[in-house]
């Protein structure tokens, strides 16, 4: 055989190699497509859930926190009264000074002794790069027990996967503290540094279990995390060994984490007013009863359990229901839902971003092709303004008494892909201070669509056009949002 023949047979394996390849890429991405979209964009979900709203009696307490700095803080305290065991589980960690703070507290509480259980979703969990070095030292401490919620590796695998992500907030202390909301960790919820960098206006509440009641709403909570932490889809991260280099790493991050923490402590003691858990006691409202409902923990669709709740609460709103959610995407089932409620309530407001403030544009797209479905009804629909700025807080108010926050957005995504849970309060205190924040901070300074006049603009409303970029995108987003839906 000649060097040209040798040559070209050389081609000619080459070019079927890469033929290969490309066949299977092609394979694999019709796979991808068959089992993460065509499998829930095609079926039917589950219908909603006949079921009774119980009401438990409890001595329990509430405190709203509004505010990203005092929500950041009430957090800290309630890490630092931690004696025997933490609970945490957060979707996305985004990036900043108050995630290593919520790191180096989260290690401080397992030094001292506190068994630490903790929890994020295994794709959109933030940790990448150097903050890989924190699952190394997490891994490494006897008193953490870490876990991520379908890894990437698991999706990769089976795509459809990809759907079932652990979208939950969930801070509990022991059995005497816990937060819940709309809030990840990261700057972006804790701290605007100024009115130009971005900010994502938020709402936590904090339970108080004072008199250590044994069988109430953190109980509750804590035995739907305990469910969601045993599941076959929360994989651990205890369970390898390192490598040296590794090692090396997760000791250099365990010693900066301490030394984060000792330098946070110090800066604490120079301070004249520094929040205690006192203050958050002060600060809280007695509870007539509540439940934490959530949706069931499975792969593909879940019983949709919030979404059933919520609209047997909202039929039976008398005088007022108020929904806010950073974005309103009710796909079809959904809508067929909403209508067939018997919904005679004297006044409703949905509240939302709109396109100069979501910083999702996807979602966004996805609203604009539903937002008339609730300006053509009996709802004031209303899109917030301020640029720079977001809302993120998933909230619904029943009659001035019966409160709902949590992690659940308005879309078929949190009806039932994501593992979702909220409180629900019967306080009226608790529903006077949320349409109070509500109204003056972010009523006030959004638009209302009426059908005959269009914009609305609120009292204290700068109303701002959208960026160029915003205006051509979202136009062109629509039509996916629309074939997406059920998806998003």
């Amino acid at each position: 055989m000649s060097g040209n023949e040798g040559l070209e047979m050389n081609k000619i394996g080459w070019k079927k190699a890469v033929n290969a390849c490309g066949l299977l890429v092609v394979v694999y991405l019709l796979y991808v497509i068959a089992g993460g979209i065509l499998s829930v964009t095609l079926r039917t979900p589950p219908e909603p859930v006949e079921r009774a709203l119980t009401f438990k009696e409890t001595s329990e307490q509430v405190t709203l926190l509004e505010y990203g700095l005092a929500s950041f803080g009430a957090r800290m305290n309630i890490i630092e009264e931690a004696e025997e065991t933490l609970d945490v589980a957060y979707f996305y960690m985004e990036q900043g000074e108050s995630v290593q703070l919520h790191y180096a507290y989260v290690l401080a509480a397992a030094d001292r002794g506190v068994n630490v259980r903790y929890l994020l979703d295994g794709l959109f969990h933030g940790v990448r790069g150097d903050d890989r070095d924190v699952l190394r030292a997490f891994n490494a401490h006897p008193n953490i027990e870490l876990k991520l919620y379908e890894p990437v590796w698991s999706v990769v695998l089976a795509p459809w996967r990809v759907n079932n992500r652990m979208h939950d907030k969930i801070l509990i202390a022991d059995d005497q503290f816990a937060v819940t909301g709309g809030r990840n960790i990261g700057d972006l919820y804790y701290e605007r540094g100024n009115v130009e960098s971005s900010y994502s206006f938020d709402r936590d509440i904090m339970l108080i279990n004072q008199e250590g009641q044994e069988d109430g709403l953190i109980s509750d909570m804590q035995a739907y995390y305990t469910e969601l932490f045993d599941s076959d889809y929360s994989q651990s991260q205890n369970n390898r060994t390192l490598f040296s280099w590794e090692q090396t790493r997760a000791e250099e991050k365990l010693e900066a984490l301490r030394a984060v923490y000792e330098e946070h402590q110090h800066e604490e003691a120079d301070r004249e007013q520094v929040a205690q858990i006192t203050d958050w006691i002060d600060q809280s409202v007695e509870i007539n009863g509540g439940f934490h409902t959530h949706n069931s923990i499975e792969r593909g669709f879940k019983q949709p359990y919030i979404w059933s709740d919520l609209l047997t609460l909202a039929n039976q709103a008398e005088e007022e229901l108020f929904v806010q959610s950073p974005w309103v995407i009710p796909n079809r089932h959904m809508r067929q839902h909403l209508e067939a409620v018997d919904l005679s309530v004297g006044q409703a407001k949905v509240l939302t971003n709109g396109k100069s403030t979501n910083s999702n544009i996807f979602a966004q797209a996805g609203t604009e092709n539903r937002k008339d479905f609730f300006i053509e009804s009996f709802a004031d629909y209303y899109e917030f303004q301020p640029k720079g700025s977001s809302l993120h807080m998933k909230t619904l108010v029943v009659d001035n008494q019966i409160s709902a926050v949590g992690a659940y957005n308005f879309d078929a995504r949190s009806t039932w892909l994501s593992t979702e849970s909220m409180l629900v309060i019967d306080s009226e205190e608790l529903a006077e201070q949320i349409m109070n924040e509500a109204e003056a901070s972010y009523l006030n300074r959004s638009v209302r669509f009426d059908p005959s006049v269009d914009k609305v603009p609120g009292e204290h409303t700068e109303v701002k056009e959208a960026a160029l970029w915003e205006r051509l995108l979202v136009p062109v987003m629509r039509p996916f949002a629309w074939v997406l839906e059920s998806l998003l």
